[in-house]
């Protein structure tokens, strides 16, 4: 009886946590698009992708809220590539701006300024 006891107040207690409110996370564009906060966007995607540099697609980050993330260029005996783009979505959550990877859900702080997209 005390063992069935204990069991439904750790399951309680598992189970209220899950319940804990999460700051609502908004879409967001950069207040700035100078060299260092270009630079910073980048280091910090290509560590999330395990690259040790990026090019970035095309689109102005100050308008919108979507990062493309270019693949690899080809090898020198490579003459065509099945890669495909990383699209991550620019969120703020508070004060904090990340981009959420859109096909794994994961987040990554920018350490950049960010505002709501209007």
């Amino acid at each position: 009886m005390m063992r069935a006891n204990l069991l439904m107040i750790l399951a309680a207690a598992a189970l209220s946590g899950g319940c804990q409110t999460v700051s609502p996370k908004t879409p967001a564009v950069l207040t700035h698009d100078d060299a260092q906060t270009l630079d910073q966007v980048k280091s910090v995607l290509a560590a999330a992708l395990g690259r040790a540099s990026i090019d970035l697609g095309p689109g102005d980050l100050t308008e919108s809220s979507v990062i493309s993330v270019l693949p690899p260029p080809l090898a020198s005996r490579e003459d065509r590539s099945l890669a495909r783009p990383v699209i991550f979505d620019m969120m703020m959550s508070g004060e904090a701006c990340y981009a959420v990877r859109r096909d794994t859900g994961d987040a990554y702080e920018l350490g950049v300024p960010c505002k709501a997209t209007r």
